[in-house]
This record gives structure tokens, sequence and C-alpha cells, in this order.
């Protein structure tokens, strides 16, 4: 990894309470106040939990911002609040996911790891955190041929891992449209405009490497159940070039279709996004690197697959990640491990593992 990606933003010259002491309520404003909201930036900036390097993230140009926004918890007293649009589903593709539609051990860990930041956090600043996570399944489920119980099954199952970990004083849910009804926006008028562009984008842009790039994250949204986990492998792995097999034209075809709806929807996201009016003293963080925003590593730094997109998978050392189902379904040295009454695995775990992946099960 490279060094800009591992740096860490610099301290600021110390002017708090004594070494490893711990910021203590009432929280009244001034220099309590500024002390806190500099330790939970130095915190969430740093690389064990930021995505991405500082120069990506423009972090000198935005830190000022964020700064303020967590001042603005830490002179209330209240904990800081984060909000994350995440996980709409279990991506419907066999190669990544098996045949499992509910969350799994993939999930349950960046749920834990979610709860380990609120931990850190709460060690300096007492009030603690709040992780506001925004499903948006519903609203893009039919552009990759998800149906709606699918979303709200997942979505439940969410919740219950949410409560057996114990972090629901910690993290909680919302859904996107609920959001957006709730604080009055309505995209309907602009929709026509959005679709024409949308088909500008089509237009001009196809064929570049955006467009391919585009292609090929579509396709491992997109629903191929009706396929062979086999054959969907080999679909992601030649979607990298924009395109997809003669024989598997029908699938490009929905691929193509499902470009253009997802434009529209993300278009619909960015441009009546409820999360300023909602939560207006939050830090809206991404999954995804881009400048302005703090993206984060949701199961430890350097695990780039995100939980929706494939299956947990407990190593040798007990250590979890986040695989392809067809990485470790099969294999000779790992094993399924099903939940009571279920009948997906809910992880795959090493024969010889020096843990025992019934500890790591939700209670």
């Amino acid at each position: 990894m490279a060094e800009s990606a591992r740096q860490d933003p610099p301290r600021r010259p110390s002017s708090r309470p004594g070494a490893g002491e711990r910021l203590g309520t009432p929280w009244t404003g001034g220099r309590a106040s500024a002390i806190a909201a500099e330790r939970v930036l130095q915190l969430l900036s740093s690389s064990r939990y930021r995505k991405g390097s500082l120069e990506h993230m423009e972090f000198t140009r935005y830190r000022s911002h964020l700064l303020a926004t967590l001042r603005r918890c830490t002179r209330a007293g209240t904990p800081v609040q984060l909000t994350l649009m995440a996980f709409p589903f279990k991506v419907p593709n066999p190669a990544k996911v098996g045949s499992r539609t509910l969350p799994d051990l993939a999930e349950l860990t960046a749920i834990r790891w979610c709860q380990a930041l609120g931990a850190r956090i709460a060690e300096i600043y007492s009030p603690g955190l709040r992780l506001e996570i925004i499903h948006d399944g519903a609203l893009i489920a039919e552009v990759f041929g998800v149906a709606l119980a699918e979303v709200r099954a997942y979505e439940k199952y969410f919740g219950r891992l949410i409560q057996a970990a114990g972090a629901a004083g910690t993290i909680r849910c919302h859904d996107f449209d609920m959001l957006q009804r709730r604080t009055g926006l309505d995209p309907s008028p602009a929709l026509d405009h959005l679709r024409e562009e949308a088909a500008h984008w089509w237009r001009f842009s196809r064929g570049t490497p955006g467009w391919r790039a585009c292609f090929s994250k579509t396709l491992g949204m997109l629903q191929l159940r009706e396929v062979s986990p086999e054959a969907a492998g080999r679909l992601l792995h030649a979607a990298a070039n924009g395109s997809l097999p003669p024989e598997y034209a029908r699938v490009e075809e929905r691929v193509h279709q499902a470009m253009m709806a997802y434009r529209l929807k993300n278009a619909v996201i960015h441009c009546f996004d409820p999360r300023p009016a909602a939560f207006p003293d939050a830090i809206h963080a991404t999954t995804r690197v881009q400048p302005g925003r703090l993206a984060l590593w949701l199961i430890r730094r350097g695990s780039g697959v995100l939980p929706w997109h494939g299956v947990g998978a407990v190593d040798d050392a007990g250590w979890v990640r986040v695989a392809f189902a067809e990485q470790v379904a099969g294999r000779p040295d790992m094993r399924a491990v099903a939940l009571p009454g279920e009948d997906t695995p809910f992880c795959y775990a090493a024969l010889n593992g020096r843990t025992d992946p019934a500890a790591l099960l939700p209670a």
C-alpha cells in the first residue's frame, strides 16, 4: 500500500488536559468541546478507519468543515453523528454470495467494527458515536432485478444482527425513501430532466474507461441467479472489458438497461439527498474514496470487498474477511457454517483454524 494511503493527519500542538485523560461531561462549549472535536477527527481520519489517502480525500481543504460539524456535537454534548448509505441487499450474483439473500458474518463483522469505532470514540469523548445507516435498497432494487420483499427481509435480518451484537445504542437504521418523504423532498418534477442527463451521459461516454468500469460494476450487482456460480464468475471477469461473450447478449442488454436506470437513481440520490436535512449535525461518510468525503473501512483496514458483495470467511488465524463465494465454497480446506433453521451458509471457516467459528456467530 502506498505511503500516501497510510499517513495520518498531523497532530495539532497539544493544548489539552493530561495525556490519556478522558474528557467528560458536561459539555459546555469552549476549550473542552474544541479539544474533543480535534481528538475525534484525529481518530476518524487515521488510516485505521479512513479508506484512501488524505490527498485523495482533500483533507486539508475540508478539514475545517469536518471539524465544525464535530464541534456542533461536542458543544451540545451529544454523540458524534455519522451517516452511511450502505447495506442495500445481498447482491444477487451467485459467484459473489452463493445462494444467500440475507446478511451473514460479513455484515455482522461490519457491525462489530463500527461498534468498536464507537467504543474508541467514547474513550476520548464520553457521549460516543451514533451511526445512522441509510438503506437505499428499496430505491435501487428494481434496477438490478431484486424483489422488494427480499430487500425488506435483508433489512429486518440486519436489524436483528445489530441487536444480537449489542450495537443498538450505537447504530440506527433508516430507509432512504422514508427519509426523503420526511424531509419533504420530491424528485418527481425533476425526473424528465435527470433522464435527459442520463441519456446524454450514455451517448457521449460509451466505450470510455469510465463507462467500462460502470459496466463491470453494474454486472456485479445484477441478478444472475439463473446462471451457475461458475458462469457468473466468468462473466464478472469478462465484464472488465465493457462487454460479454456473444452467447450472453441478453445479459449484456440487461446490463445496459441497468446502467441507464442506475444513473437516474444515483442522480436522484445526489440531487435529492435527505441526509443534510435529516441529520444536520452529521458527517456524511461513504464507502467509496472521493474528494471531500470521509470514506470508511467497514471490516478492517485493507478489506476492500463490501459486506453485501460477498460472504464472511474465517481464515485459519481467526480473522474474518469478506470473500467472493466462488473463492471459498467447495474448497477442501474450508467448510460452510449455517445457523440453526437456515439453509444457506452464514459463513465459511478454515477446517484447521485456531478459532471456533461458533464464537463469532450471533447469540
